[in-house]
C-alpha cells in the first residue's frame, strides 16, 4: 500500500511539474535577456537584434521584448543574421536526396498521396499546418479550402514533383504518413504555402533544413497581413485557442482531481487496513 502511495504522490508531483515547463526553442540566452535597455541589444530598420557567441563565432537573432515575462524574446528562432543584419543561410544539409513522385491525389493543403516504386504513400508534408477543412470540433476553418485547393492545382499541374526526407526528422509519423519536404518544379511547396498565408509553421525543430526560410517567410506573411494572418481571421484563431487553452487546462485540472481523489482514497482504504490489523492483533 505504501509503494502505491508513494507512486501516486510522484505521478501527481509529475504533472503539476509538466503544467510549469516552458519550453525554449533555442539553446543559450541573448546577450541582455533581461535587460530592456541594454545598449548591446541593437535597432535597425525599426527591428532589434541580440546577440549570441556561437563556437566563438557571433551571429544575431531578431527579438523583441516581453513585457509580461520582462525579458527579451527571439522571434525566429532558425533565423541567424551576421553583422550587418543579413539572413546567413545556415541550410545544413545540403546532401539531403530528393527522390522523384508521382502525384496519386491530394487529401487537404498539407497531405497529399504519391507513388513512390509502384507503391502509394501518404505524405503530410514536413514543418507546416494548414487550417482545416474538416473537423469534429472546429470544423471548417478559414482559408481551409484555399489552402487545399491551393496544394491540389499545384501537384496537378507540376511536370515534376520530389519529396525530400530531413536527415534531423523521422521519416514517418505515428500514424505510417511519410514526413518530407514537397518539391514542385524546383520550388518548396510548404514555402509557397506559408508564403501565401494559407499555412504556420508546425513541429518545426530549428535544426530542420529549411525552417529559418519557414520562420522568414512566415513572419513576412505576419506583417502583411495575408490569408490566416489578416484582422478578422487572426481574431478568430485568437478565439479559438483561447478556447483550445481553456479545454486544455480544465482537462489538467480535472486529471489533477482525479488522481488526488484516488490518492486520498488509497490513504484511507490503508487506515482502515491498519485499524482492522490492530483489532486483529
Amino acid at each position: 500500500m505504501k509503494k502505491i502511495i508513494r507512486m501516486l504522490i510522484i505521478l501527481l508531483m509529475l504533472i503539476m511539474m509538466l503544467n510549469n515547463i516552458e519550453v525554449i526553442a533555442h539553446g543559450g540566452n541573448i546577450t541582455g535577456w533581461k535587460d530592456k535597455n541594454f545598449l548591446e541589444i541593437t535597432q535597425y530598420n525599426g527591428k532589434y537584434y541580440g546577440y549570441h557567441n556561437k563556437d566563438g563565432v557571433r551571429h544575431y537573432h531578431q527579438v523583441q521584448w516581453n513585457e509580461e515575462k520582462q525579458k527579451w524574446e527571439i522571434v525566429k528562432t532558425a533565423v541567424y543574421y551576421d553583422e550587418n543584419f543579413n539572413i546567413i543561410n545556415n541550410t545544413s544539409n545540403l546532401s539531403n536526396e530528393r527522390i522523384e513522385v508521382k502525384y496519386s491525389e491530394s487529401v487537404d493543403g498539407d497531405t497529399a498521396k504519391f507513388k513512390l516504386d509502384e507503391e502509394i504513400i501518404t505524405v503530410r508534408f514536413l514543418g507546416i499546418d494548414t487550417p482545416e477543412t474538416v473537423h469534429p470540433s472546429l470544423g471548417e476553418q478559414p482559408y481551409g479550402k484555399e489552402a487545399s485547393n491551393y496544394t491540389k492545382e499545384k501537384l496537378q499541374n507540376a511536370n515534376k514533383i520530389e519529396l525530400e526526407y530531413d536527415s534531423n526528422s523521422s521519416k514517418t509519423d505515428k500514424y505510417g504518413r511519410h514526413l518530407a519536404w514537397i518539391w514542385v518544379d524546383d520550388s518548396l511547396l510548404q514555402e509557397e504555402l506559408i508564403r501565401e498565408g494559407l499555412a504556420q509553421t508546425y513541429m518545426l525543430q530549428d535544426n530542420y533544413t529549411y525552417a529559418w526560410l519557414l520562420q522568414e517567410k512566415q513572419e513576412e506573411a505576419k506583417e502583411e497581413k495575408v490569408g490566416i494572418w489578416s484582422d478578422t481571421v487572426e481574431s478568430n484563431i485568437n478565439v479559438i485557442n483561447n478556447n483550445e487553452t481553456k479545454d486544455n487546462l480544465n482537462n489538467e485540472i480535472i486529471g489533477i482531481v482525479i488522481l488526488s481523489v484516488i490518492l486520498l482514497i488509497a490513504i484511507l482504504i490503508g487506515k482502515g487496513k491498519q485499524k482492522i490489523d490492530k483489532k486483529n492483533k
